[in-house]
């Protein structure tokens, strides 16, 4: 121990779920700034494959942390937004529904306001190895060695936390599967469809082609420059079914929407989706965002993660008021709040859409339900 730094709590990832967690321990009680230490592999803002959507229950989360609404950065508000399955579109509007921001941006204005509230976040720093040693875990880097009393891991789909978390006796749960998704940025004009209609489009019609996903259209900016954000979700959740072959899905779907193929520059990514038959902890360990898994429907990562660090930040402090570090009531408490209860609902929508969408006799009813309770439902102001 003479050798290591010891620190309270150690949180490994510095994007929207590790960050958040680090935001709301400080906002609870600003002392908590000089406790905590943010390991970040790389230096920001650096590059993350994301759709770049935020919805209304994460804005309304950032807004309870104090951070500014309209968030400073280059953003489009998504106020249409259209479901289809082949010929049949469901219309959903609302002043947003979601908005679209460029991911490195938005993940290193998070980490100027967490250095700016006294959190000491260090760049460049992966973490090599984890190691329990009397009560801590021992935090390995190329720099330096952490004894960390509590690790969060909040390091994607395919992280040191989540290897070590599966690799323990104590996870004696099952995991969640690893789905994948393909995406594209294209050039666009303001004077776009997208843009010009504040639009995003959800294209369900490939489950045909064996996707358990969708296609997605969203208009974006990227360094203040008004882009196509295009890619396809297989969430793999039948993993006995064919594998669907994204390039050629993505192809067909950018040429539907209006770019050329020349343009496509395609990149890939893993995302583990949430089950409730996951482990996400162990002694001194919590998983968050990725690391924990992201809503299963849509592929939704960025408000779930921001939705995780509150839930993280409330189980850290109570785990150091009771000297109980097991976190066995991480899970059972997740699986209450409201993240957790819709986590849970869109797993199981999920189940239902990617293990029978691929019959028209379970598809039009579904839409035709999905149509009815659009039509009823609008969105009310971000409070």
């Amino acid at each position: 121990m003479a050798n290591s730094e010891i620190i309270d709590v150690v949180i490994i990832g510095a994007g929207p779920a590790g960050l958040s967690t680090a935001l709301h321990l400080v906002q609870q009680q600003p002392g908590w700034a000089d406790r905590i230490l943010v390991l970040e592999k790389k230096t920001h803002p650096r590059h993350k494959l994301c759709g770049g959507g935020i919805t209304r229950s994460g804005l309304k989360i950032l807004k309870g942390l104090g951070l500014p609404y309209p968030l400073p950065l280059p953003q489009i508000q998504v106020e249409h937004v259209l479901m289809r399955y082949k010929k049949r579109t469901i219309h959903v509007r609302g002043k947003p529904q979601f908005i679209v921001i460029n991911r490195p941006e938005f993940d290193h204005f998070l980490l100027q306001e967490a250095r700016q509230r006294g959190i000491r976040v260090q760049e460049n720093e992966p973490v090599r190895s984890l190691e329990r040693i009397n009560g801590f875990i021992q935090v390995t880097t190329p720099q330096a060695k952490y004894l960390a009393r509590v690790v969060v891991g909040a390091d994607s789909a395919r992280g040191p936390s989540r290897a070590w978390l599966e690799g323990s006796t104590q996870a004696s749960k099952g995991f969640s599967r690893i789905g994948r998704t393909l995406e594209t940025l294209t050039p666009a004009h303001q004077a776009a469809p997208r843009f010009r209609q504040r639009s995003a489009i959800f294209d369900f019609s490939y489950i045909q082609q064996d996707l358990q996903g969708y296609f997605w259209d969203f208009p974006s900016c990227v360094a203040g420059e008004p882009t196509h954000n295009r890619g396809v979700y297989d969430s793999r959740f039948v993993p006995q079914r064919p594998r669907a072959r994204l390039p050629l899905l993505l192809h067909q779907g950018v040429k539907e929407y209006g770019t050329g193929l020349a343009d496509i520059q395609p990149q890939s990514a893993p995302i583990r989706w949430f089950s409730p038959t996951q482990a996400i902890s162990a002694a001194n360990l919590i998983l968050v965002g990725d690391a924990a898994g992201v809503e299963g429907l849509f592929g939704e990562g960025i408000s779930p993660a921001l939705a995780y660090g509150k839930v993280a930040a409330t189980e850290i402090r109570r785990a150091f008021h009771s000297q109980d570090f097991s976190f066995r009531s991480y899970e059972p408490r997740l699986l209450k709040s409201s993240l957790g209860r819709y986590l849970v609902l869109r797993w199981l929508l999920a189940g239902a859409l990617y293990r029978y969408g691929n019959s028209p006799i379970f598809m039009h009813p579904l839409w035709t339900a999905a149509q009815i309770v659009t039509t009823i439902w609008r969105a009310g102001p971000i409070n």
